[in-house]
């Protein structure tokens, strides 16, 4: 396999976090580590691949799939392209969207791993290239490899976006969750989660010598 190219069946290596891999990524964004562990604590909920199958943690959406190759597909598919979001509940088991992702990489490769938002800080497959990655097919065989090409995607990716960075900064979550969670981020308490995180890593400095 390169470089550049995926599992078929997206089972990678699956490394867990290494020690250092957020120092390495407070090094990239120049922030205290501790706020990077706060964002992690909430978007992740601890784990970027399924412990069974050592797949990627993925959200299929069929709505950008839908966008990407301009409906050309949701007549004929209309269990995986649909115009609007919410048209149909998300599938609850990570199997299923797994079903769906591969059921559209059979119609347009790059705007299936595109439409789907992957691993342990659930970047949008469209962002690759703000995560760091020349193609889509690059940004899924980082993803499937381990959870340390998923935080240095997200640092990258937040790096892009000066909006982002002086929220993190200014301590100011909620612009951060708006940022990255969309403007429904009060209604699941996103900034709030945000900012207790980080004051108890402030309160136990030990806690930013894990992994």
């Amino acid at each position: 396999m390169s470089a550049t190219s995926y599992p078929p069946d997206f089972v990678g290596a699956a490394r867990p976090l290494a020690p250092g891999d957020f120092r390495a990524a407070a090094a990239v964004l120049q922030l205290d580590e501790r706020r990077i562990r706060a964002v992690d604590e909430v978007e992740s909920r601890g784990r970027g691949f399924h412990p069974d199958s050592r797949r990627p943690v993925i959200l299929y959406e069929p709505h950008v799939f839908h966008r990407l190759t301009r409906g050309k597909f949701s007549d004929s598919h209309p269990e995986i392209s649909y115009p609007t979001w919410g048209t149909k509940p998300y599938p609850a088991s990570q199997s299923i969207r797994y079903a769906q992702l591969i059921a559209a990489r059979e119609l347009d490769e790059a705007a299936a791993l595109s439409s789907a938002s992957w691993g342990r800080f659930q970047i949008m497959g469209f962002n690759h290239a703000a995560a760091g990655f020349s193609t889509p097919q690059a940004f899924v065989a980082a993803m499937c490899a381990g959870e340390g090409e998923h935080l240095m995607a997200f640092a990258r990716f937040v790096k892009t976006s000066p909006r982002a960075m002086n929220a993190l900064r200014l301590s100011d979550w909620a612009g951060f969750a708006r940022w990255y969670n969309g403007e429904g981020y009060a209604q699941h308490g996103y900034d709030q989660r945000l900012k207790t995180a980080y004051a108890r890593l402030c309160a136990d400095p030990p806690a930013t010598a894990r992994a």
